[in-house]
């Protein structure tokens, strides 16, 4: 007799199948308030259910569909998208895709049911719960000024509503009529705290509000306040001059996409985090990334390809500089 290789019992192969997102799963994600769409289920991968000309054909056909029709990329990356492609395979072949009339009337009153029926869940644990009541200010990237209110609640967070303030003087008066009304809305008796950053109209707006609405308090937002110290602190001379100089040695480097892709090989394909423009918390936060990298940064200066890479008329001396900041001792005990 040979060598005999033992098949897997319809037991391990249950056990198997077992491991695959179940129904009861699914039930709990959405008595928690989860979409369980968003969760691609277990299927066996798409390589054992197909062959390979096959997984070509179907990429080659999604593609198309977003070529054609001018969809961003990036919407691939959507959790919806992978939950998609799972029920189409499951479905099997000869089904036909819903028409546009469907998908606009049928298959949307039926998000919107659903959306609804969310929310409503939500709305129904405020008198148990309470709930707090966010207001932020903003702008869009034309200019416009927004105020929006949002609603967090039961680890649930859900829009409210915006108000366009433009050519209009945000005024304590004005935010406290806007938030007074939202109150009015949600209802008194469920609003615990009012959440707003600290700037002074808003800081004023609320001291109104908690005259009036006797039961519920304003509170500055933690991470607004956090932001203002950081702020002040990124004021200090010393400071000041350590977060210009991590500044000057990051944008040096993403400057070059060959120096970006260097970086790379030495900090295991990780990122620099560089400073945005809205948060003052960013410049720390590249700062510590910085300091994280301290030896790769100096392994990388002291290459030949980082003196390769960087010699044209228009880098290198800049290049000696950004090197000798790398590879001072003083830069990286401040930092």
């Amino acid at each position: 007799m040979g060598v005999g290789t033992s098949n897997p019992t319809t037991s391990e192969n249950k056990r198997g199948l077992s491991r695959n997102f179940s129904v009861r799963q699914a039930d709990e994600m959405t008595s928690r308030g989860i979409d369980s769409h968003m969760f691609p289920s277990k299927q066996k991968s798409v390589k054992s259910m197909f062959a390979k000309e096959n997984i070509k054909r179907v990429g080659k056909a999604v593609s198309k569909f977003f070529h054609f029709n001018a969809i961003p990329f990036h919407a691939a990356d959507n959790p919806y998208y992978q939950s998609m492609i799972d029920e189409i395979a499951k479905a099997g072949s000869g089904i036909k895709g819903p028409s546009a009339y469907q998908i606009g009337n049928e298959y949307l009153d039926e998000e919107f049911e659903e959306l609804e029926k969310y929310l409503g869940d939500i709305y129904d644990k405020f008198s148990t719960f309470g709930c707090t009541l966010m207001c932020d200010g903003w702008s869009t990237r034309t200019k416009h000024p927004i105020i929006n209110f949002m609603v967090y609640c039961d680890r649930h967070m859900i829009y409210h509503s915006s108000v366009d303030c433009t050519n209009i003087k945000k005024t304590a008066e004005y935010i406290f009529k806007l938030m007074d009304e939202v109150v009015e809305v949600v209802g008194e008796k469920n609003v615990v705290p009012v959440v707003t950053d600290s700037e002074s109209s808003m800081k004023a707006a609320g001291q109104l509000l908690m005259k009036k609405r006797k039961n519920l308090f304003w509170s500055p937002c933690a991470a607004h306040c956090m932001d203002l110290m950081l702020e002040d602190i990124g004021k200090m001379d010393n400071v000041k001059e350590t977060i210009a100089q991590g500044k000057k040695i990051t944008s040096f480097i993403y400057n070059s996409d060959k120096v970006v892709n260097l970086m790379k090989t030495y900090t295991k394909k990780r990122e620099l985090l560089r400073p945005g423009i809205t948060r003052f918390a960013t410049e720390f936060i590249s700062m510590e990334s910085l300091l994280r990298h301290c030896t790769e940064l100096k392994r990388m200066c002291t290459s030949d390809e980082w003196v390769e890479f960087n010699n044209t008329t228009k880098r290198k001396a800049e290049t000696i500089k950004v090197a000798e900041l790398i590879l001072s001792e003083k830069f990286w005990k401040k930092s």
